[in-house]
């Protein structure tokens, strides 16, 4: 287990291995400014990598019933002024990614890393977080809001 406020779990591929609720404690003791420090580079790289791939793991199919959007995911700090673009469609109960411009997206999401971690893990309220600016939405709001009771945030 890593110290109360140390990041050492975000300097290898250590973050694939944490459960959910491991993930949701590591982050909770993190500071802010360590845990946007630390990704940056490939550990940003694999943070995002490994958010992507767990939400079709975390989605709720019977919340999900009724909801058909493409989510266009955009997390800023790509080296410059560059984006890492992520594409999901939750459709049918099931949530998948979707190759990108494949079809135009319902819902835009944009965020940076650390915020975006931490609104996965339910460290963060997404509200909380366009209020501060620090996550904007485009396109369809009301599909946009339910987006967090599709899926299972922070500790299960």
């Amino acid at each position: 287990m890593t110290e109360r406020g140390s990041a050492g779990w975000l300097e290898s591929e250590g973050i694939t291995a944490l459960d959910a609720s491991e993930l949701a404690r590591m982050v909770d003791r993190t500071s802010e400014r360590e845990l946007r420090h630390r990704l940056i580079g490939g550990v940003r790289e694999i943070a995002l990598r490994e958010i992507f791939r767990r939400m079709p793991e975390y989605l709720r199919p019977a919340r999900a019933a009724g909801f058909d959007a493409v989510v266009r995911w955009q997390i800023t700090g790509a080296g410059g002024d560059g984006l890492d673009e992520y594409w999901i469609q939750v459709h049918a109960g099931r949530c998948a990614a979707v190759p990108p411009r494949a079809t135009p997206p319902d819902i835009s999401i944009r965020t940076d890393p650390a915020t975006l971690l931490r609104i996965v893990t339910g460290n963060e309220d997404p509200i909380a977080a366009v209020l501060k600016q620090r996550l904007t939405v485009q396109g369809d709001l009301a599909q946009a809001a339910r987006l967090t009771k599709l899926f299972a945030v922070g500790p299960t």
